[in-house]
């Protein structure tokens, strides 16, 4: 009987881990959409939403609240955008 629990928990795993993957090609893609969108935006948009980000940064600082723990997704975007604009 124990095999079977085994070889259902391996099935269960890899469905897991394939789903998993799954979220993070997901993840991966709207980010690139929203890089891509951003190239699109008046500069003034662009200024105004990252004077948004700051305030939110700085709120959450200031309340020393503990920031969520990143996504593979959000990990590989960052990866990608430090190779694109380079480190001089």
């Amino acid at each position: 009987m124990r095999p079977s629990v085994r070889s259902g928990n391996i099935r269960s795993m890899a469905q897991s881990r394939s789903h998993l993957d799954i979220v993070t090609i997901l993840r991966l893609a709207r980010d690139i959409l929203r890089f891509v969108s951003s190239t699109f935006r008046p500069h003034a948009q662009l200024a105004a939403e990252n004077l948004f980000l700051r305030m939110q940064l700085a709120l959450y600082i200031e309340r020393q609240v503990k920031p969520r723990r990143a996504h593979d997704a959000t990990r590989m975007t960052l990866v990608a955008l430090s190779r694109l604009i380079g480190h001089s």
